[in-house]
């Protein structure tokens, strides 16, 4: 691991972009809509995206779909940073995604351990991180998300030579020991940001798809030490948050996505399911910028 800070690499808001799916005999991603959905996130003040996540529905995404999209984002999000969710399922195909990634410009890789053997002894954890640590050239996050996959322990990761992690579990005292070591930090859930972020270096946000003004507002207050601006952010982006849970939330952020910026963000793929067509994305936009500001006024984006 570098000797320099870890948000020296990485910091600020990421957003855990979602996928547009045609509604075709495949559910094909729609290319032209993901990217018009990111140049809007782009304009918005976020740091980067975070493509192919849970709420970009990678796992349910084959690696050869996914690099095309990798490689259209290169070339078309300017200074947009990119950090590229690898969750293959296994070594083979994690070390095959590594190499096609090795000479693309992205930021850092996300990498999920296998997420089907459960509970998994920590060696053998420690023997996959070190062999997609040899395999690339790109600092490596290490994605803990217990409630869906392998958890990784707060031990493994002081002993490897990774960024840090995306910690989306939320246990007490994991992101801190991390922090304290000299490991990155980003936070992977809404749930009291501007505590988390005290200790951390930036957050993965599902909510930014449909709110990104708002996350970014909301990391600013808390850099800057506006406590009370923080907090009632805060508790404004828990009411977009429980909208979001009343389907699955992946169909839910691509709709109301669409209503805020106009571009078709299309459908779910299997085993998920569409929303209802009686979602009400209007005034699902109307609760979502009825927070503190509404749009958030300019002066409070970063420069």
């Amino acid at each position: 691991m570098s000797s320099a800070p870890p948000a020296a690499l990485l910091d600020g808001v990421y957003v855990a972009n979602v996928t547009p799916f045609l509604d075709d005999d495949r559910f094909s991603i729609d290319i032209e809509a993901y990217l018009a959905h990111v140049e809007w996130l782009a304009s918005q003040g976020v740091t980067g995206i975070v493509p192919f996540g849970t709420n970009g529905e990678g796992p349910s995404i084959a690696a050869r779909e996914k690099r095309p999209v990798f490689e259209e984002l290169v070339a078309r999000t300017g200074d947009l940073q990119i950090i590229a969710t690898v969750a293959e399922g296994n070594l083979p195909e994690t070390l095959d995604q590594l190499s096609f990634l090795q000479d693309l410009p992205v930021r850092a890789v996300l990498v999920l351990p296998p997420y089907y053997w459960k509970p998994v002894e920590i060696e053998g954890l420690r023997v996959y991180y070190e062999r997609v640590l040899a395999a690339t050239r790109h600092p490596v996050i290490a994605y803990h998300i217990p409630k869906y996959a392998v958890p990784v322990p707060a031990e493994l990761m002081l002993s490897l030579a990774v960024w840090g992690v995306k910690d989306s579990g939320g246990e007490a005292g994991y992101a801190e020991t991390l922090h304290a070591a000299g490991n990155g930090v980003l936070v992977g859930t809404e749930d009291d940001l501007p505590a988390r972020l005290l200790t951390a270096d930036g957050s993965i946000s599902a909510l930014a798809n449909i709110v990104p003004d708002h996350v970014v507002a909301l990391y600013s207050h808390v850099r800057a030490g506006r406590a009370e601006q923080a907090a009632a952010m805060s508790a404004h982006l828990q009411r977009v948050r429980a909208m979001t849970k009343e389907y699955a939330s992946a169909g839910i952020l691509k709709r109301v996505a669409q209503q805020r910026h106009g571009h078709p963000m299309g459908t779910v793929r299997p085993p998920l399911v569409p929303i209802s067509p009686s979602f009400d994305a209007v005034a699902a936009v109307e609760l979502a910028l009825s927070g503190p500001g509404g749009r958030v006024a300019e002066d409070n984006l970063p420069r």
